[in-house]
């Protein structure tokens, strides 16, 4: 790298932290890091900063966590003058006015094979949806949700047993190179994006409460979909005698009953087309668990009970 750019960051989770460190490392001169302000994770705890905030911290550079981006947010961006922000997981809707201050733009890292999946849960909603291949696309920032041109993309195959967590994790891994390799070729002029055909996009929408709660009547393979897109978090539950459980981890059954029957031991649950058996489950105020371990103390989990009655 010829020139040492000026580079601003905006993320905030601990998966936008590889392609931060990986930038970091690899030459460009960090004048600014954004991220989400420090909240309280729980009743009476104090208020706890993001992992890229700590990070940012750690290694003495310069952070801020504004609330809103307003003018005086805005003013403060341009005097770091940066040639580029690159944006991943920040959490906030970027202003207009923000995105010409850099020379360069602002580059988003998308966890979309795009224009498939723009919006806040792409991620999740690929898994969901039965897709084969997901992706990561790096894109020049617009004021279109997600509408960008496009500079690099890159596969990512889909299987049985990918989760949110382990996508994303895969995602921020692998976006590292890709980030790194195209980003030095647009500032340099070797790349021109490509605008997207919105005639073949896609909405992720952000994923509701109402869409957690098991509905036993689901085909089992679709809510097998829903847990793995769901987990870990916000996972998906089930209510039983008054108390919530989370279903971590599950696997397909084609054995078939009445919707929301324990059918099989040791917890095997009919649900429409077949039936999921649960590897992992979570008690409402409890840690997480492996089944065998769970049935232990649970007698109420008896084959012939019926849990769609809550």
């Amino acid at each position: 790298m010829k020139k040492k750019y000026k580079l601003a960051f905006f993320g905030s989770p601990e998966f936008s932290l590889p392609p931060l460190k990986t930038l970091y490392l690899g030459g460009y001169e960090i004048v600014g890091i954004y991220s989400q302000e420090p909240k309280k994770k729980s009743r009476g705890m104090k208020k706890i900063a993001t992992p890229v905030h700590q990070w940012a911290e750690s290694q003495l550079l310069p952070v801020f966590t504004p609330d809103k981006l307003d003018q005086a947010s805005l003013k403060n961006f341009q005097s770091l003058k940066p040639d580029i922000a690159v944006l991943f997981a920040y959490g906030k809707i970027i202003p207009a006015e923000w995105l010409d201050v850099p020379l360069f733009g602002f580059i988003n890292i998308h966890a979309s094979l795009l224009p498939k999946w723009r919006g806040a849960a792409p991620v999740q909603r690929a898994i969901e949806n039965g897709d084969k291949t997901a992706g990561i696309t790096i894109m020049k920032m617009n004021e279109g949700l997600d509408e960008g041109p496009i500079i690099a993309t890159k596969d990512i195959p889909i299987t049985n047993e990918t989760t949110g967590k382990s996508l994303i994790d895969q995602m921020s891994n692998e976006s590292c190179s890709l980030l790194f390799n195209n980003l030095k070729k647009y500032l340099s002029g070797m790349i021109k994006p490509i605008d997207q055909d919105s005639s073949l996009s896609s909405y992720a929408h952000k994923i509701k409460k109402s869409e957690t709660k098991i509905n036993w009547s689901t085909p089992a393979i679709l809510l097998h979909q829903k847990i793995r897109a769901f987990y870990p978090y916000p996972s998906m539950w089930f209510s039983h005698q008054g108390l919530r459980y989370k279903i971590l981890k599950s696997k397909i059954n084609e054995d078939s009953g009445d919707p929301g029957e324990i059918i099989k031991s040791p917890l095997t649950i009919a649900c429409k087309n077949g039936s999921i058996d649960i590897i992992e489950i979570q008690p409402e105020g409890k840690m997480p668990m492996l089944i065998d371990q769970f049935i232990l103390g649970n007698r109420s989990f008896d084959i012939g009970n019926n849990l769609s009655n809550g």
